[in-house]
Parts: structure tokens; sequence; C-alpha cells
């Protein structure tokens, strides 16, 4: 039908029309391409797909690669301290057949190396547990406290690994001489300054990290909020002639305190308990009056027959840089001292002035009051030389974690 019309049409009409046909195809062609109506940006967006879903692929490969790398020393460590974990297993086993070889006397301790382990058929040869061309070495110490045995691993890979202790690590951390750190004080290492990387978790507890001793053991005193309350000691004084207290630690309801909270796991569990050592306690008796800090009698007298006690005076002052801290009454001693955040409470120390007279600290400063009055009974703890270093860098929100 529209060629019979279009036949019916004058040649002009006709050429008119062709000519507005094609202008229209023209316009409409234009605008089709522009719509991508013919598909030929849909060709494009496919290859474009492809592209894109390649490279994510390839970005997924690369970080995939990236965590490869960054995780595989983190394996190659959780495998050693894997064997680690054999070797006590493989110990207590070893002394369960040979028990007349642990240890008898109260902490001391025996140890048996890997080879006899292994020669034993207790142990797997290390070349079934590490990679080709690793070689190891090690040992076990059986520790025995009262009448339980904790066991302490050593492993040497070379450079590959070995097992470092939490006192050697702290050490090794670095020792300064000015600012905030570790300080080498006579034959024993101290934390100093206001902000020192001393934080640990014990038990899954926070502590602080007072130092480390001569013998390599660690001393700690327990931060967390909660602790209790008590006198250092209640009983009737004769020189007072009233219920003043008797500041002889020996005898003090302060120690039996001690004794208490160590046979009852209240600070320290069951378990945990095995990595404590009996230390010397500094509990000389001191002058009221401009006592130095570093006074020989603080340590003049002191008590080892104890796992958990409390801080002494100069724990509690040597902390502080400022040069003005002298003696036990100065204010000074307050500044640049962690011991500003912690209220330490009693002090195992008192008055060789009056009987019935101790010291307690709270916040960095020392003062004198009756033993009979009430305080806070921060617990302090010695830990095993021995004692593995697992994690941390001694930072509040990154404690070193004991093993």
């Amino acid at each position: 039908m529209e060629n019979e019309a279009l036949k019916n049409k004058t040649e002009e009409e006709v050429n008119e029309s062709v000519e507005e046909n094609e202008s229209n195809d023209e316009t409409f062609t234009y605008s089709v391409d522009n719509n991508n109506v013919n598909n030929d940006y849909g060709k494009n967006d496919g290859g474009s797909i492809v592209y894109v879903v390649v490279g994510v692929l390839i970005l997924i490969a690369i970080i995939g690669v990236l965590v490869f790398f960054a995780n595989r020393g983190k394996v190659k460590v959780s495998g050693f301290k894997d064997i680690e974990s054999r070797m006590v297993s493989a110990a207590k086993s070893y002394y369960e057949k040979n028990s007349n070889l642990l240890p008898i006397m109260d902490n001391s301790s025996v140890s048996v190396s890997t080879d006899t382990l292994i020669e034993n058929s207790f142990l797997k040869p290390f070349s079934e547990m590490v990679e080709e061309g690793v070689s190891c070495t090690g040992s076990v110490n059986a520790f025995k406290v009262n009448d339980e045995y904790v066991y302490f691993p050593y492993l040497n890979c070379g450079k590959d690994y070995e097992s470092v202790t939490l006192s050697k690590k702290i050490i090794s951390d670095g020792v300064v001489t000015s600012g905030d750190g570790l300080y080498l004080i006579g034959d024993k290492y101290i934390y100093r300054g206001e902000y020192p990387n001393n934080y640990a978790k014990f038990g899954n507890k926070s502590w602080r990290i007072i130092g480390v001793n001569s013998d390599g053991s660690i001393k700690m005193i327990y931060d967390e909020k909660k602790v209790e309350r008590m006198s250092w000691d209640d009983r009737y004084n004769s020189e007072k002639e009233g219920y003043f207290g008797v500041n002889d630690f020996r005898v003090s309801r302060l120690l039996e305190y001690l004794n208490k909270i160590y046979e009852e796991n209240t600070y320290v569990n069951k378990d945990n308990k095995l990595l404590l050592v009996k230390h010397d306690w500094c509990i000389g008796k001191i002058t009221e009056n401009d006592a130095l800090i570093n006074s020989s009698d603080i340590c003049k007298d002191t008590y080892n027959d104890l796992y958990i006690g409390v801080v002494d005076i100069s724990d509690v002052l040597l902390p502080s840089l400022d040069k003005n801290c002298n003696s036990i009454y100065d204010a000074e001693c307050t500044n640049y001292n962690y011991f500003l955040t912690i209220n330490s409470g009693m002090t195992s120390n008192a008055s060789s002035d009056k009987s019935y007279v101790v010291f307690y600290s709270n916040g960095g400063s020392v003062v004198n009051k009756n033993a009979s009055v009430d305080n806070y009974v921060r617990p302090v703890i010695n830990i095993n030389s021995n004692v593995l270093y697992s994690d941390g860098d001694g930072t509040i929100d990154n404690p070193y974690i004991i093993k």
C-alpha cells in the first residue's frame, strides 16, 4: 500500500519524501548510536567486565601472597612453640619413668636434654618436626615447687628460632640511662619514670613489672583496681598501752594475710602459683626522720619464706626520676614516677624509732602511720627466671604475656 501511494505521487514529491526520510534516517541513526541501541558499546562493556574481573582476581592474588609472607613467620614461630609443648610432655613422661632423678629440695631444678628424650623415644627426632636444613637442640628444666613440679623448655634452632625467657626479653628490649625505661642499678634492673613500658598479663590479670632481680626472676605488682584493706597489725602494744599493733613483720597480721591469699589462690590461681619463686623480701626497720631512700637498713633484714609479699620503700621511690627525690618524705618522689597511679598501700618496712609505726605508700609518696590503721594490701610476686616470653612489648595496649 505504501508503494502504491508512492507511485501516485509526483517525482518531485517522491524526491522530497526520500530526502525527508533520508534526513530522518540520518537523525535516527545518530540518535541510535548515542543511545547504544546498536549494542556497539555493549560489546565494549563485555570486554570491560572481563578486564575488571581479571584485575580483581590479580589484586586478590597479590593480597594473598602478601598475607602469606606476613604470616609465614608467625606460622613458623607457632610451629616451634608447639615443639616446646611437646618437649614438656616428653619430659613429664621421662620423669614419670625416672622419678628418682627429680629434684628433692624446693626451688631447685634438674635438666634433661632433648637428646636423652629422643634416645629414649619420649620425643620425636627434630628432623621429623622441622623443615629440612633446620638443626635444633634443647633441654627441659624440672623445677620443684612445694610438692609439685613445673617444666620449662629451652629450644635452640639457630637463626630460625630460640626460646627466650621473659627476663631476657625485657632486658633485650633496651636498658636506658635517661628518660622512662629499664635501668641497671647495682646487680638488678628496675623500671623508672612516669610511663615505662612495664605492663604484663599473668593469669589473665594485669600486673606492672617492677624489675628483674639479680637471679633473673621478675618482680611484679598487682595492677587491678580491687584489692583488700586491713591493718598491718592490730595487737596490743605495751609501749602505747593500747591496741596500736606491733611492727614486727614476722609475727604481723600482714604476714598472716599474705600466706592466706597464697594458699587460697586469691590473686594467683593454682596452676600459675607454680611459676612463683620465694625471694628475699626487705623488711628492715628505718628511722622516721629524713630516712634516705637508698639506706641499706631497708634490706638489712630480709624474709625469704614467702611467695607473695608487698613493696618495700625503695620499690616505690626509686622509680622517680626527680633529682630532688632523696629521702622517703620528699614530695618530689611522686614526680616522673609510675607509682603515682598505683595505690600500693602497705610496705614491708617499719619504724626503728617506735614499735607501733609502719610505712604506707600512696601514689609514689610514703607516710608513717600506726600499724593498726587500715590500708590497702597490693600483692607483689616474683616470677621464675625460666618463664618463657610469649608475646607483647610491655605497652599498656600490648602487655608482655607470660607463657
